[in-house]
């Protein structure tokens, strides 16, 4: 997990709160997205595709001056929603949370009293963190496997993993990013998780390698 989209109506009664929860998402070691400075995109399609970038969102739903919130600010939700993208709202005390999302968990908060909000709104940071895992750069041995990586590199899906639970068994293969540089390969995997066992394949036109299962490991060996 590396990103959470914030989203919240820019008006300057909220922005204490919305810097407040920014300074949360910073402390967990993530970056935080919104729809600030668009460089001159359509704002939906612009916005839309910063959500669809992000792990996971922080919805701030705030009261206006018609007792409203912001119409925005409902649709970046449901573009979360309709992208699979987990998310959790902060309604203000006195809001109404009627509609498709009432089901959904959701913390209200109060603009005098945000200790307990912000600490929930932790908490679930951290539990994001545990079930989406992060992205974690890891290094191809021997160099052998490398110089076969390296022969077929426009191969697609050349260098797979996938994770291994003793409840679930196998995940599906993902495909791994892969990163040349001098001395070696780097290859990107996403989800990794502290205790995570994994496995990696390499397919190439002269065979298929695999490695053994290893734990959460920066260096990964691999045998011809």
């Amino acid at each position: 997990m590396e990103s959470i989209f914030l989203s919240y109506h820019f008006d300057q009664n909220v922005e204490s709160l919305a810097g407040s929860i920014k300074r949360l998402i910073h402390s967990h070691d993530l970056e935080v997205i919104d729809g600030h400075r668009l460089e001159g995109q359509q704002l939906t399609d612009a916005v839309a595709e910063r959500i669809q970038g992000a792990d996971a969102m922080v919805v701030l739903l705030s009261k206006r001056g018609e007792g409203k919130t912001n119409d925005w600010v409902q649709h970046e939700r449901t573009t979360a929603f309709t992208h699979k993208i987990p998310f959790i709202a902060l309604i203000e005390e006195g809001l109404p949370n009627n509609g498709p999302f009432q089901t959904f968990e959701y913390i209200r908060y109060k603009p005098d009293d945000l200790v307990e909000a912000l600490l929930k709104v932790s908490e679930t940071i951290f539990k994001w963190k545990l079930r989406l895992g992060e992205r974690v750069e890891a290094y191809l041995e021997p160099e052998e496997i490398v110089a076969l990586v390296r022969s077929n590199y426009n191969q697609k899906d050349i260098v797979k993993y996938r994770f291994f639970s003793s409840k679930t068994g196998w995940s599906t293969w993902k495909e791994a990013l892969i990163k040349p540089q001098s001395g070696g390969l780097s290859l990107f995997l996403e989800g990794v998780g502290k205790n995570t066992e994994m496995q990696i394949q390499v397919t190439t036109k002269n065979g298929i390698y695999t490695s053994d299962v290893i734990n959460r490991n920066l260096r990964i060996s691999m045998s011809l």
